[in-house]
């Protein structure tokens, strides 16, 4: 008995299917692509408005941050002309003036604060680098702040200071170590201490910290505290006259000066900021 088998040729047909599933994965890559492009077209021209919308608030907060500082330096020469005044002896009315006066010089640092942050968020904010003995500046700060640490009856000190010689900006390096050690004084209660002291000094950085005995900061807190506007506790911070600006603008400075900040604290035991700067930046 013999078997007899019939078949047909599928040769050419499986070629065939070889070639359209090929072409299919092709066309499919290629769709892929021209809808990621499409995608990446259609993303960027929705994101200008919001980039133009950006760009203008900040120039509007560089703009009337500019623009409030002439008014504000009016009232608060008013101010003075009139508690100057001999003629106005009323209690009552020169503890108006002497309000005004406070809150004036709030808003007044408010402003050039906000100043500050819109010059650098536009890359306007430059540093004038030359040759300083960061000590000295240390020790002047110090001086500066010691009445309003008397204030408070806290022990402001200096430790391990001896010359160092830095290029930096003089006055932004003044102002970031104000901004810490003002941090410092409003955050320690009454009787405690801060110190400013020299870490560290070798040929290529110089590590300065300021320690508080203050009331520390949580550690859930600690990563958000260089944020614009943050303030750990709101309600004290208003009352102690802080924007949440003040760290911001340190991070700031010391960005600029291509150097690092960081911070370590304890609830309840104190907080310790670092700065570490170069000792021969070039710009």
């Amino acid at each position: 008995m013999q078997t007899l088998y019939v078949g047909k040729d599928v040769t050419a047909l499986y070629s065939g299917l070889q070639k359209a599933t090929y072409a299919q994965v092709v066309l499919g890559f290629v769709a892929v692509l021209i809808a990621s492009a499409i995608g990446y077209l259609m993303a960027g021209r929705a994101l200008v408005p919001l980039k133009e919308a950006y760009d203008k608030q900040k120039q509007f907060a560089a703009d009337a941050s500019h623009e409030l500082r002439t008014p504000l330096a009016v009232v608060m020469a008013s101010a003075d002309l009139l508690l100057a005044d001999p003629s106005i002896q009323n209690p009552f009315l020169r503890q108006v003036l002497e309000d005004l006066k406070s809150e004036v010089k709030k808003m007044t640092n408010l402003v050039s604060d906000l100043l500050m942050v819109a010059r650098s968020d536009n890359n306007a904010l430059k540093v004038k680098i030359q040759r300083l003995d960061l000590i000295e500046i240390l020790k002047q700060v110090i001086r500066t702040m010691t009445p309003l640490a008397e204030k408070k009856n806290i022990q402001l000190a200096g430790e391990n200071f001896r010359k160092v010689l830095i290029n930096a900006d003089e006055q932004r390096i003044k102002q970031l170590a104000i901004i810490l050690v003002d941090n410092a004084i409003k955050y320690t209660p009454e009787g405690g201490a801060v110190l400013v002291r020299l870490e560290q000094v070798d040929t290529v950085h110089a590590v300065f910290a300021v320690m508080d005995s203050g009331i520390g900061i949580a550690p859930e807190d600690l990563d958000k505290v260089f944020d614009r506007f943050y303030r750990v506790d709101k309600a004290r911070s208003r009352e102690m006259g802080g924007n949440g600006l003040g760290l911001a603008i340190a991070a700031e400075i010391v960005k600029l000066h291509d150097g690092k900040i960081s911070v370590a604290s304890k609830l309840g035991e104190g907080t310790k900021f670092t700065v570490e700067l170069k000792v021969n930046l070039k710009k």
